[in-house]
């Protein structure tokens, strides 16, 4: 380092700094959420963006993304599942909230039977055609009428009163039930991703040699 001219040094370490956390963003951090969290899709993994380091800050950040273009914010819920804690509400149940099925701290899992999609969640198809049952006002109508079957084609049903044992959103198609929505309290859940931890061990492996390739990408070009 004593060899380097000192007007090299900020250039050649902001630059070695962005590549460090570019490198940890498109494949350390992706690869940990990959091992530690069931089928992450890939709206998850691609939800890290950097702040590039400048000469004047010589800082480089990895931040989770804060907006999701009207779909659930990345910090939303991989907060939890870095610090813990609870999980934010998302928008089908905020959805089935607002149209009064859906209880305050209340949260949806997906019954046993039904076919998940391939990240193990349930079917986007699925939740639009049961939010759409619910703006309807079908769900709240406590008595058949003639027109019913019109109204709710697909037979969705609500069982369970508030403060049941079991309640949730199930499908009735002839003398078939199936659940498909189970209402649940409020998940806690535990601290899986390492974010710090992560980009501490990646920074100190890849930075020393992002620097050495950027001083010698600097003075390759003065000579």
């Amino acid at each position: 380092m004593r060899d380097i001219p000192a007007r090299v040094l900020p250039y050649a370490a902001s630059t070695a700094l962005t590549r460090t956390a570019s490198a940890i963003a498109k494949t350390d951090l992706p690869d940990e959420m990959r091992r530690v969290f069931d089928r992450p899709t890939r709206y998850t993994l691609n939800s890290l963006r950097i702040q590039a380091a400048t000469r004047q800050t010589l800082s480089a950040s990895i931040w989770v993304k804060d907006d999701a273009g009207g779909g659930n914010k990345p910090e939303n819920f991989l907060l939890p599942g870095v610090e813990g804690g609870s999980r934010g509400e998302k928008r089908f149940e905020r959805a089935l909230r607002y149209a009064g099925l859906l209880g305050a701290g209340e949260r949806v899992m997906p019954g046993r039977q039904i076919e998940l999609d391939a990240n193990g969640n349930i079917p986007a198809a699925l939740l639009r055609s049961v939010n759409a049952w619910a703006k309807s006002g079908a769900a709240r109508k406590a008595k058949r009428t003639k027109d019913s079957k019109a109204a709710n084609p697909r037979g969705y049903f609500l069982f369970g009163k508030p403060g049941a044992r079991v309640r949730g959103i199930a499908q009735r198609s002839g003398p078939v039930v199936m659940p498909l929505l189970i209402f649940t309290k409020q998940p806690t859940y535990t601290s899986r991703l390492d974010f710090t931890g992560v980009n501490q061990r990646a920074t100190e492996r890849i930075f020393p040699a992002e620097l050495d390739r950027a001083v010698n990408d600097l003075l390759s070009r003065r000579a």
